[in-house]
């Protein structure tokens, strides 16, 4: 090998870490919601410029290990854990995410990994997933949208592949031309949409449940006030109120003394969205929560919601039937609330792949993101990875975003 040569392969190798390092940083650090997204390709031309599986698989780790660099500390906040638990998960989710890419060696095994790691069992993890780049470049197109930001990542990879044929060159770029026109037209055309009239997401300020019963329920009517505060600003700007939308878990265990206290504060004719935790009446799931939406004042307190995956580990413990929520719950269909074909992202599920497959099948009208982050300190990377990955699938999918977080 001549020393240009070979400094040139440094060069390649250092090129394949070092890109999706840059696309991860876009990510988790501030900037445009839609940065991360749109860089998220980056990991693709990383991994075809590497030398080999060793290099593929080095250059995803660097994409996942820094992506995930913060889980440790934010870990250690949820659980209340050591730094030992956070590290490993840190290091086991970045390996088990990256070990895929090992083996794609060309376009189709590339979009191969990106659909293995869309869907359970390692969907379970499959956070910041170039798919997102879709949303990006082919707003409001649904799943033509997606199956044409497939067929970009394929070119992509073999434009990216040193090794590519001059036909395969040629013919991927003739692809891409005919790709990118399609992606300058989606972009022209397409005008986000907004929440339907009196539609509101209220943002709330009451950290987390506690044990203590009257403690709790002192915390409701706080965020109860914050609510019925939010509505009448509305009102008073000349609003119609109707849909009030609540964060994520933010009853706490929902019961009947819970209801009661809503309704109390509730207009005549609105609906209160209501994120909760209700146990599960399911055969062989007794004892087990739901992380769900709980709908007030449109047909009594039904259950709209539930997460498809709470969050492994953390709310959801299958080695623990006791205090586990449950992901039995594998589909979450769109409802349609006050005309309005309406489906919920709740937390965890905003981050991964999979439950957005099920919004982009149904193409709901509006997409409701609940989320808590009573645990997070401030400049958290989680609501930045939650907020990014939001953005993008409900552009791909054409939904208004209407959103409600808790705080500490």
């Amino acid at each position: 090998m001549t020393p240009a040569a070979a400094w040139l392969r440094r060069l390649r190798l250092a090129l394949s870490v070092l890109l999706p390092a840059l696309a991860a940083l876009a990510w988790v650090l501030p900037g445009p919601t839609l940065l991360g997204p749109a860089l998220s390709p980056l990991l693709i031309v990383g991994v075809m410029l590497a030398d080999g599986p060793l290099w593929r698989f080095l250059a995803a780790l660097a994409y996942f290990g820094v992506g995930g660099s913060a889980l440790p500390a934010e870990v250690q906040s949820f659980f209340g854990s050591g730094w030992v638990i956070g590290i490993g998960l840190w290091v086991l989710s970045s390996v088990i995410l990256s070990a895929p890419w090992a083996w794609a060696s060309r376009g189709w095994r590339v979009v191969l990994v990106l659909l293995i790691e869309a869907v359970p069992p390692i969907g379970f993890f499959g956070w910041m997933s170039p798919i997102a780049s879709a949303g990006v470049l082919y707003p409001g197109l649904g799943l033509a949208g997606f199956t044409l930001g497939l067929g970009l990542l394929w070119v992509l990879a073999v434009l990216a592949r040193p090794a590519s044929t001059l036909n395969a060159l040629t013919l991927s770029m003739v692809e891409s031309v005919v790709l990118s026109g399609a992606s300058i037209w989606a972009n022209a055309a397409y005008t986000p949409p907004e929440p339907p009239a009196g539609w509101i997401g209220v943002n709330t300020h009451v950290g987390r449940e506690s044990d203590d019963v009257m403690a709790e329920v002192a915390r409701n009517q706080r965020w109860i006030n914050q609510a019925a505060a939010a509505v009448a600003q509305e009102v008073k700007a000349g609003a119609k109120s109707r849909i009030v939308v609540l964060p994520e878990d933010v009853a706490g265990t929902w019961g009947p003394g819970t209801a009661a206290q809503v309704r109390a504060a509730m207009r005549p004719g609105d609906v209160w969205l209501v994120g909760s935790s209700v146990l599960t009446n399911r055969p062989h799931w007794d004892g087990r929560y739901l992380n769900a939406v709980v709908g007030l004042g449109l047909r009594g307190d039904a259950v709209l919601f539930v997460s498809p995956v709470p969050v492994p580990g953390g709310m959801w413990k299958p080695w623990n039937a006791e205090k586990s929520y449950t992901a039995a719950y594998w589909w979450e269909p769109v409802q349609t609330i006050a005309g309005v074909r309406t489906w919920a992202s709740i937390c965890y599920d905003q981050v991964i792949a999979w439950p957005w497959l099920q919004a982009l099948v149904q193409r709901p009208d509006v997409v409701l993101r609940v989320s808590n982050f009573w645990y997070e300190p401030a400049g958290a990377v989680a609501p930045r990875v939650e907020a990014s990955t939001t953005a993008a699938w409900t552009r791909l999918v054409g939904a208004a975003v209407v959103t409600a977080v808790n705080r500490g």
